[in-house]
Parts: structure tokens; C-alpha cells; sequence
């Protein structure tokens, strides 16, 4: 589950660069502490379903697209976006395989 957390904090974090909002004041507007509002976006925690509805409200998208990961392409894709070292090499491609797998049914 670590790895989903992962994923699902860069797509907050790309999100919230997009609406040109700061970890504390995307914090605030949800009603969370900054120091969870880090957390969330490192993949350390994760949010409730209340908190997943007051991001998505907050950063103009649909609760689906923070978890929507279609828009990589091919593994390289995903890497450069995440930025993940190649400790993470393994996983990355374990996701990506799995995701294949779902949206190709």
C-alpha cells in the first residue's frame, strides 16, 4: 500500500502546484495540519474519505483523478514524473504492469 500512497501523494502535489497553492495553504483550505499535508503528499499517510473529498473540491478535480495514473504512458514516463530513485525501480514497474493489466480488460 505504500506505493499507492506514493503515487496518490505526487498527483495531490502536481495538482496543488497547478492551482498555484502552497502545502500550507492547501492545508488550511482542507482543514489539516501542514505537517499532514506533507505527509500525505511524501506518501507517509494517507486521508479519509471526508479530507479526499475537501482535496479534490479544493484543487477543481474529480476524487478519480488523483488516483487516475493513465496519464503514464510507459514506465519512464512514471519515473521522470515521481521522481523515484531505482530503490523504487522494482515497484514502479510491479504498478505500472498492474495498471496495464486493469485498464487493458
Amino acid at each position: 500500500m505504500a506505493d499507492i500512497k506514493i503515487l496518490f501523494g505526487k498527483r495531490v502535489k502536481k495538482f496543488r502546484q497547478r492551482a498555484k497553492l502552497s502545502q500550507e495553504e492547501l492545508a488550511e483550505k482542507i482543514g489539516i495540519a501542514v505537517t499532514n499535508m506533507g505527509k500525505i503528499e511524501r506518501g507517509e499517510s494517507f486521508v479519509t474519505a471526508n479530507t479526499l473529498e475537501k482535496l479534490a473540491y479544493v484543487l477543481g478535480v474529480e476524487v478519480k483523478e488523483l488516483f487516475d495514473f493513465e496519464a503514464y504512458k510507459s514506465i519512464d514516463d512514471m519515473r521522470r514524473e515521481l521522481r523515484l530513485d531505482m530503490q523504487n525501480e522494482a515497484n514502479i514497474y510491479l504498478i505500472y504492469k498492474l495498471y496495464k493489466t486493469f485498464v487493458n480488460e
